[in-house]
């Protein structure tokens, strides 16, 4: 499995270069949006290397190559899946250090790493790939690329309006909370905030 991932990696080198690129260039464009900025990041960084490395295989006809050898179709299988999170850690890993650089210099904040991005990220592409791979297992890369396509904008841009509407939720929850307190009395405030107390007797 571990000579299978390596192949995955060593296949793309010009690929993983120009990944930095693409994370610098998110770090500056995504950092407004904050936590869901990085986990699109993560997911753009990742479906760019996961995708490139089976169009790759594809372009090379590496099935044929593989199937002719000594290795389980389940341990290919299985080194996909553990591949997804190898690129993921690359993709975070890339993220914090620009991340810490720009810290240590002083520059201007723009770049964003967060836990709630990081762990959103792993979900996000766990999600991905788990309806990805099956697709390109079953259609060959080629048939299932716009499916894929179509798969990352839903998840990318769908996240990013759903973030919008709860947190335009949250912003209208708690404007509610300041007008119901605005229309009480001093007396009625203190009384909920005296009910509100912890009894410590």
């Amino acid at each position: 499995m571990y000579h299978l991932i390596k192949k995955d990696i060593l296949m793309q080198k010009r690929t993983l270069k120009l990944s930095v690129l693409l994370i610098i260039f998110f770090t500056i464009t995504l950092s407004s949006m904050g936590s869901i900025g990085l986990t699109v990041g993560i997911l753009a960084v990742t479906y760019q290397l996961i995708l490139g490395a089976s169009s790759l295989e594809d372009k090379n006809n590496s099935d044929i190559i593989l199937n002719s050898l000594p290795i389980k179709k389940n341990t290919i299988v299985l080194s996909k899946y553990v591949s997804i999170y190898v690129f993921t850690a690359y993709a975070i890993l890339l993220f914090y250090s620009i991340y810490f650089i720009v810290n240590m210099l002083n520059f201007p904040n723009i770049i964003f790493f967060n836990p709630i991005g990081f762990i959103g990220g792993i979900v996000a592409v766990t999600l991905f790939f788990s309806i990805s791979f099956p697709l390109i297992f079953k259609y060959g890369y080629i048939k299932s690329k716009m499916a894929n396509l179509i798969l990352f904008f839903v998840l990318a841009f769908g996240g990013i309006i759903l973030t919008n509407i709860l947190q335009n939720d949250q912003v209208t929850f708690g404007q509610n909370i300041i007008l119901f307190f605005n229309k009480q009395s001093t007396f009625e405030i203190s009384l909920v905030l005296n009910e509100a107390k912890p009894n410590l007797s």
